[in-house]
């Protein structure tokens, strides 16, 4: 009798569960995987790769770059009329904000003051060569600079925001709104955005853990996953029947950071040793994917401003020979600095050992993701380990290398110096060739360029219309599909 009443219960029970779980795959949602969450909703102040993706979803930038790395716009016509004057004409069929409101000149030319005026923003240095924004027609406005700027376009590829909700000050950050293709649902407990051609939503589900990750697609807790996953979790995935896999090349840089306030790495011999220690095609081959490329430089092969660099090959024994000159009688002990994340920490551990054939110490720091970022940002760092995306402007060079520019003024963090390497910017943005400004950051090693890492998706047999971008972006959300299970 006992074994019977433990029976029903049990079979109650399973009962319930099927419920709960035909109820939750009945629900309209798309999960994706994602190792790192967006760190701020408020297009004017991200400086992480996770808020700029969602950003390009739930808002509409004045101009963007294509493919082949030229700028576009889908909102507005321009119209160089000197060096100093672009007149600007707003195209007809603008998109729509979510509050139900309509965007017109205003919103763009509010966008564009209010980032004037934010110190904080990223944005901010970037325009301030704009002497005045002139409203002619309610459709036309000028843009008038202090001095010529051959990129200046490319300043513009901000969001834009409803100027009625700026003169509110409404918080963007926690109730962000746009006129992208994807609405804002909800922040917590997970990211949810809603496509609005269709009310498709999306859960962004933060997992940083890859084998968790990758667990959780298999178990179909998740649907959907892109990059962040050792070699090893890729082969796994690969080799699922009813998993599907992407792979591409990448554009985003992988690369060490030095801190030039360092006695030992200000020495350009003790840089090129280190740069020398690293195996990079034997990382590549047995801990990236087969789409990665070794990189030598920030701009990937297919960008226009790209170089032609000479390859600095593994070499240990030159790289000790370098150390020997330098004639160090202490131990030598660094620090690199990387997240929490455990594909970069494992990617850390392996540059500690090939440190170590050439006698140096590392001692790795894993640090959560905002305590470690705002370290780099204000240079408490030796090393460091990240990755530069979604770069398209080689004006990237005067950014972090110039030496006006080092924080809190820029974002020269590493603190290099050098008169002529200033001069040759100076000249790159006159004549907008930036060849020699490239070729002269690699001679002195200014930083360790590791790999332009190659992407990687995978999800299960009910996900289609996904595809990869090269610079890693979630642009494939935009056309992604789900089957449904009919359980009625």
């Amino acid at each position: 009798m006992n074994n019977i009443k433990k029976y029903v219960v049990i079979s109650f029970a399973y009962c319930f569960l099927l419920v709960g779980c035909s109820d939750l795959k009945t629900e309209n949602i798309i999960y994706f995987g994602i190792a790192q969450k967006p760190q701020n909703l408020d297009p004017r102040f991200q400086s992480d790769a996770a808020s700029e993706k969602i950003s390009a979803l739930i808002y509409s930038p004045l101009f963007y770059f294509d493919k082949s790395y030229q700028i576009k716009s889908n909102i507005v016509d321009c119209n160089k009329v000197t060096p100093l004057k672009y007149k600007f004409k707003i195209k007809k069929q603008l998109p729509l904000f979510h509050h139900n409101k309509n965007m017109g000149i205003e919103d763009i030319i509010a966008t564009l003051n209010n980032l004037r005026s934010q110190h904080k923003s990223p944005f901010y240095l970037e325009l301030k060569n704009i002497k005045n924004v002139i409203k002619l027609t309610k459709s036309d406005f000028e843009i008038n600079l202090f001095k010529k700027d051959n990129n200046f376009l490319s300043r513009l590829t901000f969001f834009i925001l409803p100027d009625d909700l700026l003169n509110q000050n409404h918080n963007f950050s926690i109730n962000p709104v746009g006129s992208g293709p994807f609405k804002f649902i909800e922040k917590y407990p997970n990211l949810k955005i809603q496509r609005i051609i269709d009310s498709q939503t999306i859960e962004l589900v933060n997992i940083k853990d890859p084998t968790v990750r990758v667990l959780k697609l298999l178990n179909g807790e998740i649907d959907l996953l892109q990059n962040d996953l050792p070699l090893e979790m890729i082969k796994l995935l690969e080799a699922k029947d009813k998993i599907i896999t992407l792979k591409e090349y990448g554009a985003n840089v992988s690369y060490i950071g030095f801190n030039f306030n360092n006695s030992l790495l200000k020495q350009h011999k003790f840089r090129k040793a280190l740069t020398l220690a690293v195996d990079r095609q034997s990382l590549i081959k047995h801990f990236l994917n087969d789409k990665t490329r070794a990189a030598e430089q920030i701009l990937p092969p297919e960008h226009w401003a790209s170089e032609k660099i000479n390859t600095l090959n593994y070499n240990p024994s030159l790289a000790r020979q370098y150390i020997k000159q330098l004639v160090i009688d202490k131990p030598i002990v660094l620090t690199l600095k990387t997240s929490t994340d455990p594909f970069r920490v494992k990617i850390a551990t392996l540059i500690q050992k090939q440190f170590e054939s050439i006698g140096v110490n590392l001692i790795i720091k894993s640090l959560d993701w905002g305590t470690y970022f705002k370290d780099i940002q204000a240079g408490k760092f030796e090393l460091y380990g990240l990755t530069w995306v979604g770069i398209r402007n080689p004006e990237i060079y005067e950014k972090i290398f110039n030496s006006k520019l080092i924080p809190p003024v820029g974002l020269n963090r590493a603190g290099y110096s050098n008169l002529e390497t200033d001069a040759l910017i100076n000249a790159a943005k006159e004549s907008n060739l930036w060849n020699k400004v490239i070729k002269k950051i690699s001679a002195d090693n200014v930083f360790m360029p590791l790999w332009f890492e190659g992407n990687f998706a995978a999800f299960n047999n009910k996900i289609s219309g996904y595809y990869i971008h090269t610079d890693g972006s979630w642009d494939a959300l935009k056309t992604v599909r789900k089957k449904y299970d009919d359980f009625n």
